[in-house]
């Protein structure tokens, strides 16, 4: 099994959601994350001298994605498929090796834990 770290732009990530959920990625983790890469401060020179500067760490959303080891390849071509913008900062994809896999609500481990489906069931909760 394989984690895959995706950090994308903000605005890509209905993209990038409705992509996986095009391929049956069932679960994902998402969290909002600042960071910067090759580009430092940005400074800008407005009319008549007035300068302003932006911050130097640029908000991302970090998605974390358990996928089993032939699924690796779909997942990452689905990320950088949807994702891309051309533009520096489009973002980063890590893979990394997974040793254990737990889902906690069904007790199952490894593979049938993380297994993607043709067809995912829509959950709702009712009030």
């Amino acid at each position: 099994m394989k984690k895959i770290e995706a950090v994308i732009r903000r605005e890509k990530f209905e993209a990038v959601d409705d992509a996986l959920k095009r391929i049956g990625v069932g679960g994902l983790t998402l969290e909002e994350v600042k960071g910067r890469g090759r580009t430092r401060l940005v400074t800008t020179v407005h009319m008549r001298g007035v300068w302003t500067q932006e911050d130097e760490y640029i908000r991302h959303i970090k998605l974390e994605i358990i996928a089993k080891d032939n699924e690796v390849g779909k997942v990452v071509d689905t990320i950088l498929s949807s994702a891309t913008t051309g533009s520096p900062g489009d973002g980063k994809i890590f893979v990394s090796s997974v040793d254990e896999f737990l889902d906690i609500g069904s007790k199952q481990n490894g593979d049938r834990a993380i297994e993607i489906e043709a067809n995912p069931p829509v959950m709702v909760r009712v009030p």
